[in-house]
């Protein structure tokens, strides 16, 4: 298992300790979820991005056919 450190402001430090609490967690499992939940988002943002691009292709080819 990688170990990194991380700097955070004391507010998003505070938030993350309320929500850690709050879900009966530890801060290290917060974060590790927290970072999780952003890798899946920007994967789903990508994915997404690409299928609007073919999409928009598939269309303008369709409109020259027709």
């Amino acid at each position: 298992m990688a170990e990194t450190r991380l700097r955070l402001p004391d507010e998003i430090y505070e938030q993350i300790k309320e929500i850690a609490q709050g879900d009966e967690r530890s801060v290290n499992s917060a974060m590790v979820l927290a970072i999780e939940e952003y890798i899946t988002r920007r994967r789903r943002d990508r994915y997404a991005a690409i299928g609007r691009k073919v999409a928009q292709r598939d269309r303008e080819l369709l409109d020259r056919l027709a």
